[in-house]
């Protein structure tokens, strides 16, 4: 996974290294407010890509005595200072570019130039995105080639490392920037209004905006410790009672450690009247079988306890914990 990842990163960092210097090129000659924000949108979305390449290297150092659980979670840490430069470096100053224009209006030069840049751009950004979408669909175990990828990855978004995640958002918000800016400057041109220009960098900063809060709650939540899914869990703890020995499933609680891998503690039920060798052996057996069906469940901890004749596990429902 940390493999795809790097690569999608590594082809997000040239795209838009190579579009923030046209964008620049672009804004300046012409004054376009939208072209500017696409500017800053692109500058942000490089720095990024130096943030969550950084999270990624530092996730795979080997587990030592002072983070005795690995250290996944610092792709939380910098996927979230990635959303930070969103936030402020991408939405926060294309809103203010946007209300300077709107404000005090100035009239757009090198139209053409704009829409060329524009164009590369986006072939750019599709590069870009493809590669993203590739690292996705491998990462859930999907075929990563053809047409039917693309209409496939957003339902896999969920099951993808943050860091894939957010340069495929960060792909998407691009392209459609792309599209208002370049939508913006025609009509600017064919109005007469250079409103639409500061209008359009106003938009672009809001969607970034949303896709950057968005981003920062889901990486807030995993560095806090978010469960796994509540379908997961159901699905391992079901199973967890069609192994031998185990009576009941008495209680489950996760935590997230690093992506897509949980710590999952499990409280099971077995027959009081085993002996201790046998408990040790259910024990072995369940994180055993777990590990092996389950891939998200790196660390596993199992306590046996009693059977209280009391069913706490439903089949098909989680239990409380």
């Amino acid at each position: 996974m940390a493999h795809n990842s790097e690569s999608a990163i590594k082809a997000a960092l040239l795209a838009n290294g190579v579009i923030a210097l046209m964008k620049l090129v672009g804004a300046l000659l012409s004054g376009s407010a939208s072209m500017m924000a696409e500017f800053k949108h692109s500058v942000g979305d490089w720095a990024n890509g130096f943030f969550l390449l950084i999270g990624i290297r530092q996730a795979q150092r080997p587990v030592d005595d002072r983070y005795q659980f690995g250290h996944g979670k610092r792709v939380f840490f910098w996927s979230f200072v990635a959303s930070l430069g969103m936030l402020f470096i991408g939405g926060a100053l294309s809103i203010y570019g946007g209300i300077q224009k709107i404000i005090h209006p100035e009239h757009l030069e090198y139209i053409s130039l704009n829409l060329i840049i524009i164009s590369i751009s986006i072939l750019f950004e599709i590069y870009s995105m493809t590669m993203a979408v590739k690292a996705i669909m491998h990462e859930v175990g999907e075929r990563n080639s053809g047409v039917k990828m693309f209409t496939r990855v957003i339902p896999a978004l969920s099951k993808a490392t943050p860091a894939t995640r957010f340069i495929f958002l960060e792909d998407s918000a691009a392209l459609i920037g792309l599209i208002i800016a370049g939508t913006a400057i025609i009509l600017s041109v064919i109005t007469g209004n250079v409103l639409f220009d500061g209008l359009a960098s106003v938009v672009i900063g809001l969607i970034l905006l949303l896709i950057g809060l968005a981003t920062a709650k889901e990486n807030v939540a995993a560095i806090l410790g978010e469960a796994a899914e509540p379908e997961l869990i159901r699905d391992m703890g079901n199973y967890v009672l069609t192994l031998d020995g185990v009576k009941d499933v008495h209680s489950v609680r996760s935590m997230s450690i690093g992506p897509n891998s949980y710590l999952v503690e499990l409280i099971i039920e077995a027959n009081e009247q085993i002996c201790l060798s046998q408990c040790d052996e259910i024990n072995k057996q369940v994180r055993h079988e777990i590990k092996q069906k389950y891939n998200q469940f790196e660390q596993v901890i199992v306590s046996i306890i009693s059977d209280n004749k009391i069913k706490n596990w439903q089949v098909g429902t989680t239990s409380e914990v």
